[in-house]
């Protein structure tokens, strides 16, 4: 899949299958890790590290996902191989003995390499794919002019070059992310936005692919006619919903509408210099944030699964889920926080008063929930401001 690399980043951080896949996707990295289901680290075997000290004698160093792996490792093949022959049963025993005492180890993951290759042809092939669907599904006549003849024959038939089809497109007024901004679609959900546009005089498709990635080719060029917007929306994460969809028609008898600018990749360095910031981007930031985020979200919805009522105890408790999501933060970002000043704010945004309004209620009553997602928003400003900066 042309898109695969970052599908599977959002999937794996958001703990999601989607249609086509059986399992959470993992993230296989180019050393002894990989990235399992929210973007946990985790050895793709168990490590043995052998060290020669200075009396020549060898100190061996075992490092395990879990006691349980340990375990495994030990009845299974694994120890047997390290050693070169069958353990005894006292050297089993020693050993589980050792695990079951020492301490677990909890470190904050560093930044992994890996790689990845990059194929905008079909990048942008699929996306005139895509976008084409949407035409023929809504629009039938759209896909069968000569207008869209030159992008028809691309999706289909890989003729002509990607680059006089991509662009960079820049709605000036998008449906697409005030309905992101309204409904809150976030990452579970994918978009198609079709603008017929008279001042440029281009049919421009734009592709949204779990609020993340975007890719935008021209339908038609020598467009004549009235300013039109194609919106069609799709849940993911299972979702058996159809799509949802918005058409508008603009009056000719107004000016011509500045529905979006456009730029075509003009050059090598231009491209290579696009897409290396927009997958820094993706995988730099927005994958991490995502993962912490999505872990903030699965344990609320865990607690809220127990149907406490509102009280300072339990309140607490959700207090302090959210000052890890900005410790979390603050150590992805590269700004480390003062957790009192976080906690300032998150009190001073509502925490506090919340008893006080909503004694009795349970975390899911509309009101509660409405007041943290008020909390949130407005103590990621104060981290966007650096307010929770350590002095």
């Amino acid at each position: 899949m042309a898109f695969a690399v970052y599908v599977k980043a959002v999937m794996n951080s958001w703990v999601f299958k989607g249609e086509r896949h059986k399992e959470v996707p993992k993230i296989f990295l180019d050393n002894e890790y990989f990235l399992d289901q929210g973007a946990k680290l985790v050895l793709k075997q168990p490590l043995v590290e052998d060290e020669i000290l200075a009396d020549g004698t060898i100190q061996s160093n075992l490092t395990f996902n879990s006691r349980g792996q340990a375990t495994r490792w030990i009845e299974g093949d694994g120890m047997a191989n390290w050693l070169g022959r069958s353990p005894s049963v006292e050297e089993q025993d020693n050993l589980k003995r050792i695990i079951r005492q020492v301490q677990p180890a909890t470190t904050d993951a560093q930044p992994q390499l890996t790689s990845v290759q990059l194929n905008l042809r079909e990048q942008y092939r699929s996306t005139a794919h895509t976008l084409l669907k949407c035409l023929g599904f809504f629009l039938p006549e759209w896909v069968q002019g000569d207008l869209t003849k030159p992008i028809r024959e691309f999706a289909r038939y890989d003729q002509g070059d990607w680059r006089s089809f991509a662009v960079q497109a820049e709605q000036l007024f998008s449906i697409a992310e005030q309905a992101t901004e309204i409904l809150g679609l976030g990452v579970h959900h994918n978009s198609v936005e079709i603008y017929w546009s008279s001042s440029t005089k281009l049919v421009v498709g734009v592709l949204t692919i779990l609020n993340r990635v975007k890719r935008a080719v021209v339908i038609a060029q020598n467009y004549s006619g009235p300013d039109r917007i194609l919106y069609v929306v799709e849940s993911t994460n299972g979702s058996k919903k159809p799509p949802d969809s918005v058409f508008t028609e603009f009056d000719q008898n107004y000016s011509p509408l500045p529905l979006l600018a456009v730029q075509y990749f003009t050059s090598p360095n231009t491209i290579k210099q696009y897409f290396h910031a927009e997958t820094s981007a993706l995988m730099g930031i927005s994958y991490p944030i995502d993962a912490i985020t999505a872990r903030l979200v699965q344990q609320i919805e865990k607690k809220n699964k127990e149907n406490l009522k509102l009280d300072q105890t339990n309140l607490e408790e959700y207090l302090s889920l959210f000052l890890d999501f900005f410790v979390d933060l603050g150590k992805i970002t590269g700004n480390p926080v003062d957790t009192q000043k976080v906690r300032s704010s998150l009190l001073r945004h509502g925490f506090a008063a919340m008893p006080n309004r909503h004694t009795g209620k349970l975390y899911t009553d509309t009101d509660v929930e409405s007041l943290m997602a008020f909390v949130f928003k407005r103590s990621t400003e104060d981290f966007q401001n650096e307010r929770f900066r350590e002095s």
